[in-house]
């Protein structure tokens, strides 16, 4: 009576990783059965996960009608390996993004 218990679990990045697509959130739900009395309790909690963070530096200096080398780093987070993906740069002034395979 009246007490607290800390019950830790941890879900694998297999176990969610087919069930995340493009959303990059977890919904995760708990439901606990209470023998004495019967009742079952739940909760529902949204997770967002963390997307890793495109850097870019310019490598020379903008000049009006020159081009400009830019470095994209990006850093995979995930135990695998990604394969095809793409890079693709848009903006004001930019003719003809090409997309980059990586």
């Amino acid at each position: 009576p009246q007490t607290e218990d800390t019950v830790t679990m941890t879900v694998s990045y297999s176990e969610y990783q087919p069930h995340v697509g493009d959303q990059d959130a977890l919904k995760l739900t708990v439901a606990v059965a209470v023998q004495e009395t019967g009742q079952v309790l739940a909760k529902e909690l949204l997770v967002r996960l963390h997307t890793p963070e495109l850097t870019l530096t310019l490598l020379g200096p903008a000049v009006v009608g020159q081009e400009v080398p830019v470095q994209v780093v990006f850093q995979n987070p995930l135990p695998e390996p990604l394969t095809g993906a793409s890079l693709r740069m848009e903006g004001a002034g930019i003719s003809c993004p090409k997309p980059v395979s990586l």
